[in-house]
């Protein structure tokens, strides 16, 4: 973070330094602002399947090259056969510069010279200290599109026809894919914090709102093992691509014993899956200090725990559709 913060300290900065604002985040209309912002790039993908670059409007198929161009990036600074290291490789220290000096350069290619959302592009793939990666730069990539539409880089029918999501987002997590891979980065936090996947959530909520309607089920409650080939069903949806993941990654171990979390949502609707995962996003990433403490905030996410303003509109609609489903929730017997 040290080399985004020295590139771009003028316009952003992290505000969450103690547990005193942290409380004032959690009540803040920047957390509502972001939580009604995934809801509504929830709503736009549902029964929608993955979006080819060919067939996506113009202005995401911008955003898709650049996100093609970053991960093209690494093959610049691909480790060393039998390089010192302890976890992840060095190398994304590297790769990381790099992406700092990119970006500026990719968004201009978008129509945009704005450095605060330059540096939020280059704080969606991983902390170049810690050499990880998190959920919470994931929603730190959900902050930079919101940015884009602030921007009007990306229009109203971009987000509410799925393109944005089935787009631009997916493309962006077989971005982090591609750099997960390439540099070993570690999981920010636990490994295997959420039974989940070691580094993505919003995929698998976007993923299985685009299932919507579909018949749900996976896999096998006996065995623990999958019941449907993951991979020849990626392009339908991000769940099926991140569940061909898990899988990848976990090898021989049965998948009710290697992320039991994931293997519980082979039990339950697609859509009530969405709301589950929904709320884990607002409580166990935008709700937890460790996970928020490096959020940044500037211009297009205020740090507005001393003013007055109230979320617009759009946000207050959005929360209530929020509080809507976090009864249904409760009536369905999940969670608190």
């Amino acid at each position: 973070m040290a080399a985004l913060e020295e590139a771009f300290g003028e316009v952003i900065q992290r505000q969450i330094t103690d547990d005193a604002s942290f409380t004032k985040w959690k009540a803040s209309a920047a957390r509502r602002e972001v939580v009604a912002f995934v809801t509504r790039l929830n709503n736009s993908c549902v029964n929608k399947p993955n979006l080819s670059i060919d067939a996506a409007p113009l202005q995401i198929r911008k955003l898709m090259d650049a996100l093609r161009a970053i991960a093209k990036g690494c093959d610049q600074y691909l480790p060393t056969p039998g390089e010192a290291r302890r976890y992840g490789s060095p190398m994304f220290r590297d790769w990381h510069a790099w992406l700092v000096t990119t970006a500026p350069g990719l968004l201009a290619s978008l129509g945009s010279d704005s450095a605060e959302l330059a540096a939020r592009l280059a704080a969606s793939f991983g902390d170049r200290t810690r050499i990880d990666y998190g959920t919470g730069h994931e929603a730190a990539f959900v902050v930079f599109l919101l940015g884009c539409f602030k921007l009007q880089l990306i229009n109203d029918d971009a987000i509410d026809s799925g393109a944005v999501v089935c787009g631009c987002f997916a493309e962006y997590v077989r971005t982090c894919r591609v750099v997960q891979r390439c540099f070993g980065l570690e999981p920010a936090g636990s490994k295997g914090v959420w039974a989940l996947d070691d580094y993505q959530l919003l995929p698998f909520l976007f993923g299985c709102s685009q299932l919507a309607d579909e018949e749900h089920g996976f896999g096998d409650e006996d065995t623990g093992l999958l019941t449907v080939n993951a991979v020849a069903l990626s392009q339908r949806s991000m769940f099926y691509e991140c569940l061909a993941f898990v899988d990848e990654q976990t090898g021989q171990t049965p998948l009710d014993v290697a992320a039991p979390i994931l293997f519980n949502l082979t039990m339950q609707p697609w859509r009530v899956n969405a709301r589950r995962l929904l709320r884990l996003f607002d409580e166990e990433v935008l709700g937890q200090k460790p996970v928020v403490q490096h959020m940044l905030f500037g211009e297009l996410l205020r740090a507005d725990w001393d003013s007055n303003t109230g979320p617009s509109e759009e946000s207050e609609r959005l929360m209530r559709m929020k509080a809507v489903m976090d009864a249904a929730n409760r009536k369905l017997g999940i969670g608190s």
